[in-house]
């Protein structure tokens, strides 16, 4: 058995490996020659002071600093000093509010943004700074700079934001209204957090200032300074780096309009960059996916220093368009550059039909499939209990199996077909409950049978109208719902089938849904108990509410009502 531990060390396994290559080692340049440690307590307005680790160059000169802000404990990042050995550049390490040698109570990111401007002012004053500040970190350490732009300090001159979601309500807690529970309970509960915060944040269904809090979308156009913002097509965030890429790009300040980078690789959570090996899930890319990590000090060296690394007049975003990694000479897998994202597509319709076929022509006639969604016996997540793993590519034929699983399947490819961008589904439903998800599967089925995930998307039906609203269903009613697929670059080769799988379920990625209407099964002293007895057998036993029924779900596939899945075309 996979202990909680494991799980919830996943982002920090991440977060320690990133930023410990965050700087380039300079041999021959011993640590205690190269740098003056201290560790002191940087104040707070209201009288809290935050644990901080400075590691500054013996010189002469005043040197530029980046800040690394994390929720996992500063003494663990002391691999990162001797990478900067050499480099002009000082570094702090600070542990966040409530969080190991820091005071205070954490808040779970809501005070991140106030105390990441208090904290860049401080060392932009400091003597041995020459007033510009960095900043850099992943996952979790990610969102601690993202959410920096709610209060911005006129010292922040560039960030390097690795797998990070631009906002916590959209993109880790409700994603498509649904909630991410492997992810949001297993994270937060295994971290530690006060279980008041646990109990806010629960209590927080909709949308409200407390989200915005830690949510930049109503910021981008304020933001001001460039990032480098850097995903894995198998990350746990993918969204959110693209999001907060091509709004700011598109719309930020003038000194970030234009001058934001992206960086998206074939990765994992947990194998972001490739660090600890090519193999992501259960396919292993070429050595060409391991991320070249010079480059990371490299746009220091550029945004700190002045030095021309080629970011700015180099292209705005970087990505792997991945293939069949088994096949000798099969398309894809390679590196490509581009002036904006999403890249040029033709957005191409696949058509659901109840013989199972997909195919770009519209269904004749009149068709439906069904299936039933009961909440005591969910469609299983696939792959590793980690949640830095739920997204990975694995292969989906144990679930397609199951009677409550709707599967569609073009014939096998007679050309490669890239299928790069964002993708979306369209389906049409009617159900006997008042309140229902539907999950929709993208597969690239291999000719030896493997259907081996390539993205997913769910959607909630109170929430159809969009993610700030509710309207529950009424039952035996026809409804159609937009379903927003998470982005994906790859060629599937010929003698391949793209391949969509319906579900109502896919747990413990997403927590049941009870069908009554309403969103967390909680109970006072649950989550302590959970604590007390075994969180992992908590977070990985579905629970649904007393009151809870199992959901009749019909998907439509007439002409009149002709579900799909639309996917961005490259040719």
């Amino acid at each position: 058995m996979i202990h909680l531990k494991k799980i919830t060390m996943t982002v920090f396994i991440s977060a320690t490996a990133i930023v410990f290559a965050l700087l380039v080692f300079a041999p021959g340049v011993a640590l205690s020659q190269a740098f003056e440690k201290t560790t002191v307590m940087v104040p707070m307005p209201d009288g809290v002071n935050l644990a901080t680790d400075l590691y500054i160059p013996k010189s002469d000169k005043k040197v530029p600093v980046v800040l690394v802000r994390t929720t996992y404990n500063k003494d663990t990042m002391n691999v990162i000093q001797p990478f900067m050995a050499g480099k002009g550049v000082a570094l702090a390490v600070q542990d966040t509010r409530g969080r190991y040698a820091s005071e205070g109570v954490s808040s779970v990111f809501i005070d991140d943004s106030l105390d990441g401007y208090e904290t860049v002012e401080w060392l932009a004053k400091q003597p041995w700074c020459n007033g510009r500040v960095g900043t850099a970190g992943i996952s979790a350490l990610g969102i601690t700079q993202y959410v920096m732009h709610k209060k911005p300090s006129p010292h922040l001159v560039c960030q390097h934001v690795m797998a990070a979601p631009e906002s916590l309500y959209d993109t880790i807690v409700y994603q498509g209204g649904a909630v991410r529970r492997a992810l949001f309970y297993g994270w937060i509960l295994g971290q530690k957090y006060p279980m008041q915060m646990m109990n806010l944040i629960l209590s927080q269904v909709d949308y409200n200032p407390v989200w915005e809090m830690m949510d930049i979308t109503p910021n981008f156009e304020e933001i001001n300074i460039p990032i480098m913002h850097m995903s894995g097509w198998y990350d746990l965030y993918t969204r959110g780096n693209l999001n907060a890429f091509k709004a700011i790009n598109e719309r930020g300040g003038p000194n970030a309009r234009g001058k934001q980078r992206l960086v998206v690789g074939p990765w994992t959570h947990e194998g972001f960059l490739a660090l600890a090996g090519v193999a992501q899930g259960d396919l292993t890319y070429p050595g060409n996916s391991r991320y070249d990590l010079g480059k990371i000090i490299e746009w220091f060296q550029e945004c700190l220093q002045g030095r021309d690394k080629g970011y700015m007049s180099g292209p705005a975003v970087r990505y792997y368009v991945m293939g069949d990694p088994e096949t000798p000479g099969a398309p894809g897998n390679e590196w490509r550059s581009a002036d904006a994202w999403p890249i040029p597509a033709e957005n191409t319709v696949y058509y659901m039909s109840a013989d199972g076929s997909l195919a770009t022509s519209k269904p004749a006639g009149e068709g439906a499939l069904a299936f039933k969604d009961d909440p005591w016996n969910p469609v299983p997540t696939l792959g590793s209990r980690a949640h830095g793993l739920q997204r990975h590519p694995v292969d989906l034929r144990p679930i397609e199996q199951r009677d409550d699983v709707l599967v569609f399947t073009t014939p096998p490819l007679e050309q490669p077909l890239e299928v790069t961008g964002p993708i979306t589904a369209k389906i049409f439903f009617t159900t006997d409950v008042p309140d229902t998800d539907i999950v929709v599967r993208l597969s690239d089925v291999y000719p030896d049978g493997r259907s081996m995930l390539v993205t997913d998307g769910i959607a909630r039906a109170q929430k159809r109208e969009g993610t700030r609203s509710r309207k529950l269903l009424t039952p035996g009613e026809s409804y159609e719902m937009d379903i927003e697929v998470w982005p994906t670059s790859l060629i599937f080769n010929a003698g391949h089938s793209l391949r969509v799988v319906i579900s109502g379920t896919n747990f413990p990625r997403f927590d049941v849904n009870s069908h009554n209407g309403r969103y967390h099964n909680v109970k006072p002293g649950k989550f302590e108990k959970a604590l007390e007895t075994g969180l992992e057998e908590f977070v990985y036993t579905p629970d649904p509410a007393d009151d809870a029924v199992v959901a009749n779900t019909t998907i439509h596939m007439s002409a009149g009502k002709a579900s799909y899945i639309a996917l961005p075309i490259v040719k």
